[in-house]
């Protein structure tokens, strides 16, 4: 029996810094509202883009990016698993399902990769092996 879900974030995609892309795990960046965010972390998650099927993987960091030189603004970024899409402008709701860690500093981009690579293997065994679900 699966867990309920923490919460939803929606917003539409603007750019970012391009640093996820760069690092083997594009991200699409929620432009934030007034709403409010979950604790600061990284979570497994279902993202569903405008509002139409499918449901695609995710994996989803809150908070700010402390590894490069203390960014300290809070931001949602996701890295819809198994998808390169160009999602700039489109409305992208993410359902939290789990809560995988909190946010780390690393010693180094090598050090952030892996834990992003090891993020992504916690996500599909939470969510099961589909990339995507149709409903």
């Amino acid at each position: 029996m699966s867990a309920p879900p923490l919460g939803t974030i929606a917003g539409m995609v603007v750019p970012g810094d391009g640093r996820g892309r760069g690092l083997g795990f594009p991200t699409a960046n929620l432009e934030l509202g007034e709403g409010g965010l979950p604790e600061d972390g990284i979570y497994a998650a279902w993202a569903r883009i405008d509002d139409d099927p499918p449901l695609w993987a995710a994996s989803v960091s809150v908070g700010a990016n402390p590894t490069f030189d203390g960014d300290r603004a809070r931001r949602v970024e996701v890295h819809l698993h198994d998808a390169d899409l160009d999602l700039y402008g489109r409305r992208l709701a993410v359902t939290l399902v789990a809560r995988l860690r909190p946010t780390l500093r690393f010693d180094g981009v090598d050090a952030l990769i892996a834990q992003a690579a090891d993020d992504v293997i916690r996500c599909r065994s939470l969510l099961g092996d589909h990339a995507r679900i149709r409903r």
